[in-house]
């Protein structure tokens, strides 16, 4: 998947490009039927999305905590659909200022272009104005293949992000992975830490967790990294004593062998285990751990 970051490196491309338009976090169940519309004999299928949520800049109060916070984990999700072009562009005043026609036609001077696919409840341009007949009236004027998708349902339930993030909040894993269509994980680089877990017989991968990005309760999960399983606490750790507390997550990847420093680390949470809870002593924190591998 060739990934770009302005419209300006569009005329590099050498074919059409059939574009899925949205924001798509979490790439649920939902944004899938509207990438995989993006398909005209021919033409490459290309997402068009921004770096930030818009909200971010347009009303910061109201910006959502994200499901995908990482543009890794967008970008392998997407690269699995199939998409053969990601442009993932800076969300601008400048870019909230545009009317939704010069929005398009923008994209449609920059590259050759066979059709447009959205969502039916997706807004875009200024003050939301373009909608999703104006991207079908606009289609019909040029000769482009529209495709506008209704959203998906689950068991009679509307699939959206903010739904999922609901349910992830709630503790509710099952049921926002079914609407997701695939695993949540939890990702970062892997920090040094204070190596007290590998003095505990159980060496841990530490991520720090992205600030914006959604999060279940905390506590322990079985988790998987790749074919490797293993357990992670989702919290502050409090029974380590530290001067500034952040959330993190501590994985201990059963059998693994290798040092993990500095790597990109994508973490799915599988099942709740236990909440996170203090305890009296070092070794109570050991024979709780052991008692958590068991579990698997």
């Amino acid at each position: 998947m060739k990934v770009l970051h302005s419209m300006d490196e569009l005329a590099a491309l050498n074919q059409k490009v059939h574009w899925a338009l949205g924001f798509f976090d979490g790439v649920h169940r939902g944004h899938r039927r509207v990438i995989e519309s993006a398909t005209t004999p021919g033409a490459l299928r290309g997402v068009l999305t921004f770096a930030e949520h818009p909200l971010a800049l347009l009303a910061p109060d109201r910006q959502p905590r994200l499901i995908t916070p990482l543009p890794e984990q967008k970008h392998a999700l997407l690269a699995a659909l199939g998409v053969d072009v990601l442009l993932e562009i800076p969300f601008t005043r400048e870019l909230a200022a545009l009317e939704p026609r010069a929005f398009l036609d923008a994209l449609r001077l920059s590259c050759s272009i066979s059709g447009i696919s959205v969502g039916r409840n997706w807004r875009f341009g200024r003050g939301g104005a373009g909608d999703a007949a104006f991207v079908e009236a606009y289609c019909a004027e040029h000769g482009l293949n529209a495709c506008v998708q209704d959203m998906a349902e689950l068991q009679g339930e509307r699939i959206c992000s903010s739904r999922i993030r609901e349910l992830l909040q709630a503790g509710d894993l099952p049921r926002a992975v079914e609407m997701l269509g695939h695993a949540f994980t939890i990702a970062g680089v892997v920090e040094p830490g204070q190596r007290l877990a590998r003095q505990l017989g159980f060496p841990t991968a530490n991520v720090t967790v992205y600030p914006q990005a959604v999060l279940p309760p905390a506590g322990v999960y079985e988790v998987a990294v790749g074919a490797c399983r293993g357990i992670a606490n989702l919290g502050l750790r409090p029974t380590i004593a530290e001067e500034q507390k952040v959330v993190r997550l501590e994985t201990h990847l059963l059998n693994w062998q290798g040092d993990l420093y500095g790597r990109f680390l994508q973490v799915e949470l599988r099942r709740f285990l236990r909440p996170e809870r203090r305890f009296a002593s070092v070794d109570e924190l050991r024979a709780q751990i052991a008692a958590d591998v068991q579990m698997l």
